[in-house]
């Protein structure tokens, strides 16, 4: 199906509007390889019927929910895996852990009454779910080691004392995530053999996430173009290449929300090739390794 540069400038401006893309110029052959399944799909023989169709000012708001739903589904990069990149979660693991450990700590002291989840963090932009599942498994066990290692100079730390809430756009990326299925080629990227034994099942030919790793995270569908506030406070927020599919003007709007949810010196983790310079000064660079992350002022 050709895709003319009028339809692509149109679907690129729809893309847009309903989730905050911006699509390259370049990036004509994204669109078309993308969204021609689609409109085959619902029964068009071109572009400009496929648009039409899906913007008609007629449709009952269902339908046109749905639509948007299934090109957001279709257009969206979902690239991830088990401890991507690995220093962002050696970070995660030798310096902001110790320090949420010790948040802990003073919270229980402070409140004796206090109940539920002592730290909240975010994975905003979670795909399948490898990100916010390797993260429990990081908690997991640093939680395991520092009360053998302080139990009887420390409160005790245990799972209960996190939460972990994992976002996407993605209807279909997040039915992944909360089913917690991967294959054999998704194990092989990122996990030991050690945590594959740990934490997971073989059941045919998928590998199923043990239930006490996938009871820790809640999946909910969050649009970043639209105010998320709502959502509370957080202690850690993980939103790494997300940002670089939006423009500054998007980008300003998350990092100030960000920055409103996070509890006094909460911390932002990134992707490599994402900053806060030029959007934001409430944040200080932070750092460790190969990571930089960001922590509030």
């Amino acid at each position: 199906m050709e895709l003319s540069r009028h339809e692509f400038e149109l679907l690129r401006d729809y893309i847009y509007k309903i989730c905050g893309l911006v699509i390259a110029d370049n990036k004509q052959y994204l669109i078309r390889q993308r969204l021609e399944p689609l409109a085959l799909t619902i029964g068009c023989l071109n572009f400009t019927e496929f648009y039409r169709k899906i913007t008609e000012s007629s449709l009952p708001p269902q339908t046109k929910n749905r639509f948007q739903e299934q090109v957001i589904n279709a257009i969206t990069t979902n690239e991830t895996s088990f401890f991507r990149d690995g220093h962002p979660f050696a970070a995660f693991r030798e310096y902001i852990l110790p320090r949420l450990n010790e948040r802990i700590c003073e919270r229980k002291q402070r409140l004796q009454s206090r109940k539920g989840p002592k730290v909240r963090l975010w994975s905003a932009g979670s795909s399948t779910g490898q990100e916010p599942y390797s993260l429990v498994m990081l908690i997991k066990e640093y939680s395991q080691a520092a009360n053998q290692k302080h139990q009887f100079s420390m409160i005790p730390v245990s799972m209960e004392d996190f939460v972990i809430l994992a976002t996407d756009i993605s209807t279909e990326m997040l039915a992944r995530a909360m089913a917690g299925e991967y294959n054999d080629a998704e194990m092989k990227r990122g996990l030991d053999p050690e945590r594959v034994k740990a934490y997971f099942k073989k059941n045919g030919r998928r590998w199923i996430i043990s239930s006490s790793v996938r009871s820790m995270v809640e999946f909910r569908q969050i649009n970043l173009i639209r105010p998320f506030t709502m959502l509370g406070g957080f202690d850690v927020i993980f939103c790494r290449n997300v940002l670089i599919y939006f423009d500054i003007e998007t980008k300003t709007r998350i990092i100030a929300q960000f920055s409103e949810m996070l509890s006094d010196k909460g911390f932002l983790v990134l992707g490599a090739t994402e900053n806060v310079y030029g959007i934001t000064d409430r944040f200080d660079s932070v750092h460790h390794g190969e990571t930089l992350f960001y922590q509030k002022k």
